[in-house]
């Protein structure tokens, strides 16, 4: 028996919940290009209640508790809404790319990005994309994802030179996932 959309939904959505957490969550991301015009880099600090924006649901939870709910297996599936036609395409569309998604800054993909992205009425300070899908961020520093999308939808991508992880409470680099230019710790500590 084939499973229901919706199941199919909820099983993605407790999956990818997981990754999630281990690659987002209590991390914080240093995003720099010098081809970045407002700012000199972007910092990502996901939260946990952000993982509901990426999912295209509607539901009646709050954002933290459909998170928990996801990250323990205990989603129901009338816990959430997919709504109708156009927003089930959107949802289909968004599922697809979710596991890539959650697992964009694991150091294995090519990312370009840009700064200032305004798609489908919402507006994001940068956006970035590894030609599957774009990840859209708000706010400057310590940006939040807040849209997924399927596809590379960025109008002026950059490339990203610098990807790295550092520690929340000095600032040290723990771990560089992207060095395009080779850069020194020290050369990179003197880009922040």
């Amino acid at each position: 028996m084939e499973e229901s959309f919706k199941l199919k939904v909820k099983r993605i959505l407790e999956d990818c919940a997981v990754d999630y957490l281990n690659n987002f969550v209590g991390r914080k991301y240093v995003v720099y290009s010098s081809n970045f015009i407002k700012n000199r880099y972007y910092t990502i600090d996901a939260k946990k209640d952000n993982y509901l924006h990426l999912s295209g649901v509607k539901t009646d939870l709050k954002p933290l508790v459909f998170f928990e709910k996801c990250i323990n297996g205990s989603l129901k599936e009338d816990d959430f809404d997919i709504g109708d036609k156009s927003r089930k395409g959107s949802i289909r569309r968004k599922i697809g790319v979710l596991k890539i998604a959650v697992n964009l800054f694991d150091g294995t993909h090519e990312i370009n990005v840009q700064e200032k992205f305004i798609k489908n009425n919402i507006v994001c300070s940068f956006a970035t994309s590894d030609d599957k899908c774009t990840l859209g961020f708000i706010l400057d520093r310590n940006s939040k994802p807040l849209t997924l999308l399927k596809g590379n939808v960025l109008d002026n991508p950059i490339p990203v030179e610098l990807v790295f992880e550092k520690d929340f409470q000095n600032d040290t680099i723990l771990n560089i996932l992207h060095n395009k230019n080779n850069l020194s710790a020290s050369e990179i500590q003197d880009l922040l």
